[in-house]
Order: C-alpha cells, then structure tokens, then sequence
C-alpha cells in the first residue's frame, strides 16, 4: 500500500445525528453507546483499517450472529465471512456520521479496490465489491502498517493543533510475512493513535505474538477476541453482565473507556458498577441511586431503566438476557459477595 496525502479535515460542526442513531437505534443500541459513538466524530480525525484477507481467511471457524424464523444465534462461518460482517457495519457507520474510514486490504480483491475510502453511502458499493471479492494471498501487515503511520505522521501537526486522534484497525488472524511488525510499529508509540487489534483465530502462537507486541512497545492498544470469547472474558469476573455484540462493534470503532478495561481485568466495585450502567444507558442512569446506600433501591430503578430498551444477544448462553443480571447483581453487591471494595 503507497502511502497517500493525508485525508482532509472533516466538519464537526452542524452535523445531523438522526441518520447516525437511526442506524444504530436499528441495531438496538442502548443510548449511552449510541452517545459514546457520537463523540468519536470530535475525538478522532480519521480511521484506517487494515484488513487481512490472507488465504487463511477462509479457515470455517469463525462465527456470525444469525437471525431468521423469529430466533436468533450464533452459527459458524469462516473467518473472512465474520470479518466481512464487521466492515458492512463500520463501513454503514462510517458513512452514515461522514467519519472518513480507510479499508486497506492487505492482498488486491478480485473485485473492488484494494483501498476504499468511505466517507458517504456512494463510498459503500465499492467497499462491498472489495469484501465479496473473497480471501486469498499472503499476509503483507509490515508493508500497511508503514505505510499508514506516514501518512499519520504527516498529518501529525494538524491532529495535535486539533486536540484529535486516529484510530487504527488491525484485523487479522496470523503473523506477518514480511518483516518485523515490532519495528514497523515503533513510529506509531509517538504519534496520536489509538490502536484497535481485532483477532479472528483462538491459535495460542498467534494471541502470545500479539500480547508480546503490546507489552513490548507500549502502545496504546485494545486487543479484541470474537463476540463470544469477549464474553468469555466479561464473564469470568462479572457475570451479571451481559457482553452484546453493540459493545464489541463499539470496541471496534475505537471507543475507549477505562470501565471497559475493568470488565475483563477484575470484579467492578460498586461505584464501578454504576459508572458502567451511565455508559450503556446514558442520562437515564444519572438518577439511578448509590448502591452501597440503597442497594434494594438501586437494583429496582436498574431493572426499570433497562426494561425500556431491546435486550442483547447473549453468546454464553444463546439467546437474549438483560444488560445486567439484576438477581446476580444484587447478590454480588451485598458484603461477601465478590465486589471490588474500592
């Protein structure tokens, strides 16, 4: 990939949600992501994403949220079919809030471009034809990566004069073939980037390469398992929540909040908790009471304000649960029960 000008500054000013929220209202978005999302249009300048459609892509453990005959689950698929779903949705997303997206992929499509810029809806035809084009080829990560930190770089002075960022979407499921990734990364720890790595393979040689680059040049990185492993994750330390899909396409839009970081790293205290329930639901939860002075009460407004919005899909359990376990919450609350004393 040739490295290009750096994209034009987008207006932030005047802008219309409705289109935006309409679409994420359509996939049943709670309002507190809905407005998290709206923000990223001040907080990031551009996204690029760099998609590996390497032939093994094509490997059919992958899995995609299936709806039809008034049920829904999780059905498996390949890798690129799963992949192939997120960049409809960001690409829908990209255009609908006018955030200029890059889709870079790493091999030629048979059909499309190889690098579409989305930016409106008449961007999403060709970025479709790029996606149906299907897997095939190496896995070239070091040559995109370069090629998109220059155009960071030469952009850098802008993004910081404006307060903004960049985001980075890595998709891929392997290891690079054409170089040293560790070295082709250093020049991003220096410039306003936030890094989304979204993993589409559970292969333990490729997680421990992607947690070693982490750990090795500290960058600002948010790596990302499927829906379900995701969920895993979430559920393994707090398991009144339920981890829906809308806040996995959040994660990778590049949306990063600190609460989401805790959700897999250790049990949430109570205060966390709340925090968590104002950013799934938004301003309806700021009147939500503290549950260490009424947990009853607490518990009670909770399942109110939640009962007015669509229920998530849950991947643990194969069908659609509360945002929060209201009966499992109340119990982990309570002393003794397994919350974080903070």
């Amino acid at each position: 990939m040739k490295a290009a000008a750096p994209p034009p500054p987008y207006e932030t000013s005047g802008f219309d949600e409705g289109p935006a929220r309409a679409l994420l209202s359509r996939h049943q978005w709670p309002p507190g992501l809905q407005d998290a999302c709206m923000l990223t249009r001040r907080a990031f300048a551009h996204r690029y994403w760099i998609v590996d459609n390497s032939g093994s892509m094509s490997t059919p453990d992958g899995s995609r949220l299936e709806q039809g005959a008034g049920t829904e689950r999780l059905v498996g698929c390949s890798r690129w079919v799963e992949v192939a779903d997120a960049i409809e949705f960001h690409g829908e997303l990209a255009a609908v809030l006018q955030a200029p997206t890059t889709f870079a992929f790493l091999n030629p499509p048979r059909t499309g471009a190889q690098r579409v810029v989305v930016s409106s809806a008449a961007n999403l035809p060709e970025l479709r034809a790029a996606a149906a084009s299907g897997p095939g080829g190496g896995t070239p990560l070091c040559e995109h990566v370069q090629a998109i930190a220059a155009l960071i770089a030469a952009d850098e002075a802008r993004l910081r004069a404006a307060g903004q960022m960049v985001v980075l979407v890595i998709v891929s499921d392997g290891l690079p073939t054409d170089g040293d990734l560790a070295a082709a990364m250093q020049p991003l720890t220096k410039l306003p980037v936030w890094i989304v790595v979204r993993l589409c393979c559970d292969e333990e040689r490729v997680i421990k390469f992607w947690a070693e680059l982490d750990s090795q040049l500290e960058l600002d990185m948010d790596v990302l398992d499927d829906l379900k492993s995701e969920a895993e994750e979430c559920s393994s330390l707090n398991q009144w929540f339920t981890y829906g899909v809308q806040l996995h396409r959040l994660r990778e839009w590049g949306v990063h909040e600190k609460i989401l970081d805790l959700l897999d790293e250790r049990a949430l205290s109570s205060a966390e908790v709340r925090s968590l329930c104002a950013f799934v639901f938004g301003q309806g939860a700021a009147a939500l009471p503290h549950p260490e002075l009424d947990l009853s009460a607490f518990v009670l407004a909770l399942d109110a304000l939640q009962f007015k919005f669509p229920q998530p899909f849950n991947a643990l359990r194969g069908r659609r649960t509360p945002w929060l376990n209201v009966k499992l919450l109340k119990r982990y609350l309570k002393p003794g029960g397994g919350c974080a004393i903070m």
